[in-house]
């Protein structure tokens, strides 16, 4: 009965990807979801996994996403070291994969995000982790420079090494701060492309990232989860009304749906021109002479 059960496992991450129970490969790592009614043989799901992709040296259980700091709840199952090399598209992003977040999903949207990139421009990475975005664009594009926050120290070790795996120490400079901290980094008004790669909270940040654009018109890519049919109108509206706070306007230039998150959530990109609304000036005349 217990190899029956290990069998039917094996069998639905070999044929059913995207379902839970579930296996990605990050690099040489097998990230796995296990239902919780399999945890008294996860090590020998761990083996099994093992055994059946000669490639992968460990196994890592995965749970689920925590804090502020999007930290995993994972688990190492099988084999010893979590840190892995993971190459997509001619980058190259080293991490532990049991400590830091890297999500497969979002691979197509680091490349499109990265062609949007104009040669000469000046790119804010608001939560750069270990390079996701800040990696392709810098690879991909020919900006005049990315200043990439992350707050995690640890993802910020990361960050630092895969600028360097990748060549890019002339082009990047990272920073472990709060990226509501950017502008006193003596950027604010100089931004040409503001990414905002994050979720469940992503609007409490616009404000900092409206301060980065430049006032003549600067693209904000914002991120957030909303409702898988039509989210990213929801996420517009929030987005207006705070520029509109903020003094500027935006304006949608594209969307997408980057992937699904849950039964009633997906995750959407959304690409914003903002520009600073010009401030009223009176008159000299009016200045001068005010009505009686």
């Amino acid at each position: 009965m217990l190899g029956k059960t290990i069998i039917n496992y094996m069998i639905l991450l070999t044929i059913v990807p995207g379902r839970k129970p579930s296996i990605k490969f990050i690099g040489d790592i097998a990230v796995v979801r296990i239902p919780k009614e399999l945890d008294r043989l996860e090590d020998e799901i761990g083996r099994q996994v093992l055994t059946r992709y000669p490639h992968i040296r460990s196994v890592v259980r995965f749970y689920g996403i925590s804090g502020e700091m999007r930290i995993p709840c994972a688990k190492l199952i099988a084999g010893s070291d979590t840190v892995t090399i993971h190459s997509e598209y001619g980058c190259r992003f080293k991490l532990d994969v049991l400590k830091l977040m890297f999500s497969l999903g979002n691979s197509r949207e680091r490349l499109r995000l990265a062609g949007k990139v104009g040669a000469g421009e000046i790119v804010v990475d608001m939560f750069a982790g270990i390079g996701q975005f800040t990696i392709p664009v810098g690879l991909k594009a020919s900006p005049k420079h990315i200043y990439s926050f992350e707050i995690n120290p640890e993802a910020y070790r990361y960050l630092v090494e895969n600028i360097r795996l990748n060549k890019l120490e002339e082009r990047v400079t990272a920073v472990n701060d709060d990226s509501r901290n950017s502008p006193s980094y003596n950027l604010e008004g100089r931004a040409d492309r503001v990414i905002m790669g994050y979720f469940k909270g992503t609007i409490d940040y616009l404000p900092t990232a409206l301060k980065l654009a430049k006032p003549e018109g600067a693209v904000i890519h914002f991120h957030e989860l909303a409702g898988r049919e039509e989210g990213w109108r929801k996420l517009l509206d929030e987005c207006d009304k705070v520029a509109k706070i903020c003094g500027y306007t935006i304006k949608l230039l594209e969307y997408k749906m980057v992937k699904s998150y849950s039964p009633t959530l997906s995750h959407w990109a959304l690409d914003l021109l903002a520009i600073l609304r010009p401030r009223f000036q009176p008159s000299s005349n009016l200045t001068q002479n005010p009505a009686s």
